[in-house]
């Protein structure tokens, strides 16, 4: 989540998106739910750390 409560990205595994290739495994972006596997916290800090350093 962002300063002002915006999402900026979350990982999800309920069971709640069927047509997603990946499903139950989604992650929600701001505007649109895309297919991704379960990752890893290694994974995901690395996600969070490239959003650093290209803000």
């Amino acid at each position: 989540m962002a300063n002002d409560n915006t999402m900026i990205f979350r990982y999800d595994n309920v069971k709640h998106h069927h047509n997603i290739s990946t499903f139950p495994h989604h992650k929600h972006i701001p505007s649109k739910i895309v297919p991704s596997e379960e990752p890893d916290l290694v994974i995901i800090l690395s996600e969070i750390n490239n959003m650093l350093i290209n803000f």
